[in-house]
């Protein structure tokens, strides 16, 4: 079968990026009881795929990439196959599978765990799941779609630990796949406000298709004194940083409202260290300073909710699996939200 594989591994000697390549894998193979062997139809690109190809992760070439999907169940395992599942489900997963008896998956913050295992590979053909791992989809939602569900889980968890009150003041920063998601979210939370932070003219346009009120171009806007206009000098109670520029973490700070919360949910550079005020954000301003790591506890409810919202004109492009190369170097462009692989 056709998998992208990361074929060639960062250079830390010279800053040479990794590569990735379509090629020829043996299928994936049921070993376990709750094992799926699941028909991958899509397979979307996550902001953080090429920082495989960065270096920033352990993975090391010749490996699988992706964690992102939508598929139909074509064979299963007896235990699978006891708890309901059956051939021709259409379904979505959660890449992350904590082990659920130590003491963090105890507590209920499985993102944590020790001994969790992040099943890459989706940008495949075929790929082998536990049964632990899947969603079906609801019938109004097709597979293109279905394929989002674990970045719009981020969103959703994103837009619950904000803690969003109805009439809120909104700063999104970035309109990536998860920006824009965020944008509808919040309107559906009962934002009164929202605001979206975005370089590119092409994303602040489907921002404001998509439901927001105000667009800022940080790169010839002052964005301090657009916040200051659009908000009336009073800031934004809650700023949402989605794109993972250190410039864009240290200004969502400084648009924050007295008592407001700023997320932080993106990767920034492991070196990278936000510079922090603290008697005049904590302490004067009462600011909250949150972070997030995956959305562990919500996916069921993101997969529930995915025919309350349209996804489809966040992909801006569909590729072969074939076509690996050029997807991945127009990810790394920043020109597009949601870049997506047809594995049929």
């Amino acid at each position: 079968m056709k998998a992208v594989m990361v074929v060639k591994d960062y250079n830390r000697e010279t800053g040479e990026l990794g590569e990735v390549a379509c090629v020829d894998v043996p299928m994936p193979e049921i070993v376990n009881e709750d094992d799926v062997l699941i028909k991958v139809a899509y397979a979307s690109i996550c902001g953080s795929d090429p920082n495989v190809l960065k270096g920033l992760f352990p993975d090391r070439a010749p490996c699988p990439i992706g964690h992102e999907l939508s598929g139909t169940i074509v064979m299963l395992g007896p235990k699978a196959e006891k708890q309901g599942w059956k051939v021709g489900d259409r379904v979505t997963g959660n890449f992350y599978v904590s082990c659920g008896v130590c003491d963090y998956c105890r507590e209920g913050m499985g993102q944590f765990c020790p001994n969790a295992v992040g099943k890459v590979g989706t940008q495949a053909q075929y790929i082998v799941w536990s049964s632990a791992q899947l969603y079906k989809l609801p019938d109004s939602v097709d597979l293109l779609t279905g394929t989002l569900a674990e970045p719009f889980n981020i969103a959703l968890h994103a837009i619950e630990v904000a803690d969003i009150k109805l009439g809120a003041r909104l700063a999104i920063s970035g309109a990536g796949g998860i920006g824009l998601m965020l944008v509808q979210l919040a309107r559906i939370c009962g934002a009164s406000q929202i605001t979206v932070i975005e370089p590119e003219e092409r994303k602040r346009n489907l921002a404001l298709e998509l439901g927001a009120d105000y667009v800022i171009d940080p790169i010839n806007d002052d964005v301090l004194a657009k916040t200051a206009e659009i908000t009336k000098g009073l800031g934004f109670n809650a700023v949402l940083e989605a794109s993972g520029n250190s410039k864009a973490a240290e200004t969502a700070l400084q648009i924050a409202a007295k008592k407001g919360h700023v997320v932080y949910f993106s990767m920034y550079k492991t070196d990278y260290n936000l510079p922090v005020n603290l008697y005049k954000y904590c302490y004067h301003n009462e600011i909250r300073i949150q972070g997030m790591f995956l959305g562990q506890s919500s996916f069921a409810r993101a997969v529930a909710m995915l025919p309350r919202v349209n996804l489809k004109p966040i992909i801006d492009k569909i590729y072969s699996l074939d076509d690996c190369k050029q997807a991945y170097a127009d990810q790394m462009s920043g020109k597009y939200a949601k870049l997506v692989f047809d594995c049929s």
